[in-house]
């Protein structure tokens, strides 16, 4: 690493640093956005094959912020067509290599230099330690960091992180061949893990298996997790709490492609990496006009900076008073993505409303699945399974609850398991994962 880069990586670590200690504020980070933004474009024009011809040939929406304004749009397609000419470092000088799951398409690169590291991992970093802190008074808590993949950068981030904060770790990647959920199962007991890092699905699937063993999640050393990685709605966040008896929160929110773009807090929510981007909502028809899909604009020059990215995620941003965890940032509420929107009974649904509706009926589902379906008539009703933690519930009260809510017949079925894409195809979409829509077609 040369001066000019060293000199780099330790303005931006400033200013991050000063931010979350309260010592800059929002509004001199707004008052500094123009500014940052035409040095991000300056540099991806220079070094971006992409974006050389990209914002000079197209045109985009407008923007409440003037540097932004008629900017075009960096898409996911247009990531899986230009492949690596959306980067702008040389490989020989990036610092580590990533690439997407490939769950929604074809696999894109996500390298990243030393600066997105160390301004990413800030917010994790700031996260995590508070949350350690309000939960057990110390970093020091066994911690099982529970990733897809070797290829993804989530076990790094928290790996390096839980290094910095002295917060012991084992990495358990239940979806390889030579881990697994029964060996990560084992482990947890074993080690008698303290936290764990992981998506809501893991959770939930790991609660399954122990209590098919006839052991209770709520009798292990479990006191904290931290999910992310899929759709997760404060009632999920409450689910999982009360099978695993548990604090439960946001861990991060982000992608192989923007890194961490929110982080989690001890009440529940996601704060936004404030210094790190510029965040935009583009309207979504039917919708609130506070919601709407997430765009993100990367501020930090490193190995592949985006320009006005859509996420592709349905998402709001609330003041930061309105959390009350002390954390400057503002919130940030994911509510699933924009080709998971959900036409049900007239109204237009983001995928969270669906998952709040059905997991807000009773504590402790493991699980839950949607068949959609119309009558002849063209009236809207619905098949739906659960999965269930005990066998003390209200069939009827339940029903009734999600009737009501959804506005919607329902015909209501606890089973004791569900097909293997439900189980496992959250990573996938939780509309894919969760729905099956079979209105339209013949019923059967």
């Amino acid at each position: 690493m040369n001066n000019s880069t060293e000199l780099l990586n330790s303005q931006w670590n400033e200013r991050i640093n000063k931010f979350l200690v309260g010592s800059a504020s929002l509004d001199e980070l707004g008052a500094e956005a123009n500014e940052l933004i035409e040095n991000i474009k300056g540099y991806v024009q220079r070094e971006s094959i992409f974006y050389q011809s990209h914002l000079v040939e197209s045109m985009g929406g407008a923007s409440d912020c003037q540097s932004l304004n008629n900017v075009p749009y960096t898409t996911k397609e247009d990531l899986r067509k230009v492949g690596v000419e959306v980067c702008s470092m040389s490989f020989d000088k990036v610092a580590v290599y990533y690439e997407t799951t490939g769950t929604t398409g074809a696999p894109t690169p996500c390298p990243r230099a030393a600066i997105d590291i160390e301004t990413s991992g800030a917010y994790v970093q700031h996260a995590m330690e508070k949350i350690y802190q309000d939960t057990f008074g110390t970093t020091n808590a066994m911690t099982a960091i529970m990733g897809p993949s070797e290829l993804y950068a989530f076990g790094d981030t928290y790996g390096e992180v839980c290094r910095k904060l002295s917060i012991p770790y084992v990495r358990l990647w239940p979806e390889s061949p030579r881990v697994g959920l029964d060996k990560a199962s084992e482990l947890i007991r074993t080690l008698q893990v303290k936290v764990l890092i992981c998506s809501p699905a893991v959770a939930l699937a790991l609660a399954r298996l122990y209590l098919s063993m006839g052991f209770s999640p709520r009798e292990s050393m479990v006191q904290q997790i931290l999910v992310l990685g899929e759709l997760c709605s404060e009632e999920m966040l409450r689910s999982i709490s009360f099978i695993w008896n548990a604090n439960c929160t946001h861990g991060l929110y982000g992608s192989q492609e923007a890194h961490a773009i929110g982080t989690g807090c001890p009440n529940g929510h996601l704060h936004l990496s404030e210094t790190n981007y510029v965040a935009e909502i583009i309207p979504v028809d039917g919708l609130p006009k506070e919601c709407g899909e997430l765009c993100l604009t990367m501020l930090v020059p490193g190995a592949k900076p985006l320009i006005r990215y859509r996420t592709g995620d349905l998402a709001t941003i609330l003041p930061a008073a309105s959390c009350g965890c002390g954390h400057p940032s503002r919130v940030l509420k994911v509510l699933g993505r924009v080709a998971d929107i959900i036409e049900l009974g007239q109204r237009i649904l983001p995928p969270i409303a669906i998952e709040s509706t059905i997991l807000g009926s009773m504590e402790g589902i493991l699980n839950y699945h949607i068949e959609l379906r119309a009558s002849d008539a063209g009236k809207d009703w619905a098949n739906i399974s659960l999965v269930m933690s005990g066998n003390h519930y209200d069939y009827d009260s339940i029903k009734n609850q999600i009737q009501n809510d959804l506005g919607i017949d329902i015909n209501l079925s606890i089973v004791d398991e569900l097909d293997p894409q439900t189980e496992t195809g959250a990573y996938v979409s939780w509309k894919h994962a969760r729905i099956r829509d079979l209105r339209g077609k013949v019923n059967g």
